[in-house]
């Protein structure tokens, strides 16, 4: 039978070829997340789970440095069988076809070698020639010409540059100073902070002054109470006018004849260029 067994032939040759490459490929995922989660100290996310945290203290066989670098390894071989299901079942393109890299790789049998393998059990005047002339073409063809080798060159290189620098962390216990479990720490309580001063900011409600933009309503002893300002006397904000102040601010005002009494709350010695932007100041809240 004319080119089927050429067909096999070149079929297990490139078939090894490319569990090579995705050898390596994979290989080098693996490496690589491991790296990241040994200069992140990622294990420290496996301790959320209790039953870690308990094997690690009763377990025996291994020192804490050793068990966690056995959990961070754990932890990139899940993920790299993960992306790998992903990646296969959502690029289905990539599956091995010999004929189309056949015919990709050699243009010259392009139709030809499809037709004549799709024939190859129908033999006949037209087919046994069409099987005669792709069968010399295929003997003639050089395989290695579609082997990947680029690609299997630079994921050996990846692979290779990926474990070396893990070698090298775990040999030197080398990492970044940087721990999930504090920067999670951190976010809890940063929300906790920003929910305990939403629900202040709830519970203590301010209307604002619309003339002076000061706040002019307070809580006390859980009432509301309206500020009133009384420019006059000095005594800044107050809920009412009380029997003394009322007394005191008449006894001022009784008493300017006499002689000029300064409101001790702003009296300050304060320079002179100040005294114009003072007055309009006051002026406007007298008004």
């Amino acid at each position: 039978m004319l080119v089927v067994p050429l067909l096999e032939k070149y079929k297990k040759y490139l078939i090894w070829s490319y569990r090579t490459l995705g050898f390596f490929q994979t290989a080098g995922k693996f490496s690589f997340l491991f790296l990241l989660m040994i200069l992140f100290n990622l294990y420290e996310l496996a301790y959320y789970v209790p039953e870690v945290e308990k094997l690690s203290k009763f377990q025996t066989y291994l020192d804490t440095y050793w068990f966690n670098l056995g959990l961070m390894a754990a932890g990139a071989l899940v993920l790299t069988l993960l992306f790998g299901l992903i990646h296969r079942l959502l690029d289905r393109s990539n599956k091995f076809n010999l004929i189309t890299l056949l015919e990709t790789g050699f243009p010259e049998l392009k139709t030809r070698l499809a037709t004549a393998y799709d024939n190859s059990q129908n033999i006949n005047i037209v087919t046994k020639k069409l099987l005669e002339e792709v069968n010399i073409q295929l003997s003639g063809i050089k395989i290695r010409k579609i082997v990947p080798k680029k690609q299997i060159f630079r994921s050996f290189v990846i692979f290779l540059l990926a474990a070396g620098a893990v070698t090298f962390c775990i040999h030197e216990g080398f990492s970044f100073d940087v721990y999930p479990s504090q920067l999670i720490d951190e976010l809890l309580d940063n929300m906790s902070d920003l929910n305990a001063r939403a629900a202040y900011e709830e519970k203590e409600e301010v209307v604002p002054d619309s003339r002076y933009r000061v706040e002019a309503v307070i809580i006390k002893n859980g009432d509301k109470v309206e500020m009133k300002i009384n420019p006059s006397l000095g005594l800044g904000f107050t809920s009412q006018v009380d029997a003394d102040t009322e007394k005191n601010f008449n006894e001022s005002k009784s008493g300017l004849e006499d002689e000029f009494r300064q409101s001790q709350t702003y009296s300050e010695n304060l320079p002179e260029e100040y005294e114009s932007l003072i007055k309009q100041y006051f002026e406007a809240l007298s008004s």
